[in-house]
């Protein structure tokens, strides 16, 4: 499974830094975030360290009021969904994107444009195809991905996502991009109907032969390895790591809102801490168990566990973000097992670790608050159990297939 980098606000700098540290990366641009020319200039820097892009139309909210949105050159003005499907807007649009953002971006997938959807008909059905008509039409040369911006109340339910599934079955696209709304805009998840039918979800379109990345996604979603999504997306802050839909409909600061703190991503707990309880961690003698282990080559957080009170030491905001991506693109690289048995068996023990990690830790008083695994942990084993009496039988047979 991969790692992609999902840009957001004050991204840029981490993106070609982590792109040097591995040696290229692929990375999810952001029209809410860059001017064009900041992009152009973001693909030549990555190029040098064999970094590539996809270009997201973020077309979510067709009438939004973000300013940086509607700046584009590809957004739709007074845009009334019948003219625009119905006229020459979408084929406009389209072209547009096409020959002025993707091919000089350099892009190597084309990311369709899609609208924010949170129920499955005739309605969805007829949107979609005008629009896969009128890329069919293009002489696109590069894997197109079709856009499924998902509500929260899709998902759980389980008959409209198989719904979902019938319609996606035969679309001429080489995949999907989902991009889905977590439910009560939770960070970690602990609705399992949720969990379980995205994981149905992406293993249903893996079945049909098509390449999967799921946006704006968390260390949680390692779980989707199982069920052999090739990409799952993150970035700095939170809004890069779930998708912030209200951002989409009005114009905002582009900060990441609430309380700002920095937070050390502890890998074998899959939990963030604020510093304040590291310094809780210092004082009762057991920091050293949250250490992040060598396996994961980051240095960033070095200076959380030279003896100081973590408080006291000069760990920065950047360092945080870079120490997070750096784990997860580790914990990525090594989630997705020779078999599917080996996969399962793999997540089942880093899920149970940090189970047991979290409450070793909350028991000595430190505690991640909404970003503590020990929350979602046995929603999140559950539904990798439950996995297995849905897909399993066709995963083991076919994974190396699919």
């Amino acid at each position: 499974m991969n790692l992609y980098l999902q840009m957001g606000h004050g991204m840029r700098e981490h993106c070609v830094e982590l792109n040097k540290k591995w040696k290229g990366a692929t990375s999810i641009l952001s029209p809410k975030n860059m001017t064009i020319e900041k992009m152009l200039n973001l693909s030549d820097s990555l190029e040098k360290y064999n970094g590539s892009v996809i270009f997201d139309p973020q077309f979510y909210v067709p009438r939004t009021s973000h300013e940086n949105l509607c700046e584009h050159s590809f957004w739709p003005s007074n845009y009334n969904t019948n003219m625009f499907l119905n006229g020459s807007g979408c084929s406009e649009m389209l072209n547009v994107l096409y020959n002025d953002y993707v091919l000089p971006l350099k892009a190597n997938a084309f990311i369709i444009p899609g609208i924010y959807f949170s129920n499955v008909d005739g309605d969805f059905d007829k949107i979609n195809s005008i629009i896969q008509n009128a890329v069919n039409k293009m002489n696109i040369k590069i894997p197109k991905y079709m856009t499924l911006c998902i509500g929260e109340d899709l998902l759980k339910n389980e008959e409209k996502t198989h719904a979902l599934l019938d319609y996606l079955e035969n679309y001429p696209v080489d995949g999907f991009y989902i991009v889905p709304i977590h439910p009560n805009n939770s960070y970690l998840i602990d609705n399992a109907s949720w969990l379980i039918n995205l994981f149905d979800l992406v293993a249903g379109l893996k079945l049909f032969e098509k390449t999967v990345i799921v946006g704006y996604s968390n260390h949680q979603f390692l779980f989707l390895s199982l069920a052999k999504v090739d990409a799952i997306c993150a970035g700095t802050w939170m809004k890069t790591r779930m998708f912030p839909l209200g951002d989409f409909k009005i114009d905002d600061d582009e900060q990441e809102g609430g309380r700002k703190s920095t937070w050390y991503y502890c890998p074998q707990a899959l939990t963030e801490y604020q510093i304040q309880f590291l310094d809780i961690a210092h004082s009762g003698g057991i920091l050293k168990d949250m250490k992040t282990d060598p396996v994961f080559n980051s240095n960033y957080t070095d200076i959380l566990f030279q003896g100081a009170q973590p408080t006291t030491v000069n760990f920065s905001e950047r360092e945080a973000f870079r120490h997070y991506l750096q784990c997860l693109k580790i914990q990525c690289d090594n989630v997705s097992g020779l078999t599917y048995e080996e996969t399962k068996k793999y997540l089942s023990m880093i899920f149970d670790a940090a189970i047991d990690l979290t409450t070793y830790f909350r028991s000595n008083g430190v505690r991640g608050k909404h970003k503590d695994f020990n929350n979602v942990g046995d929603t999140t084993l559950s539904i990798v159990d439950a996995f297995e009496n849905i897909r399993g039988l066709v995963f083991k047979n076919l994974w190396d297939n699919i």
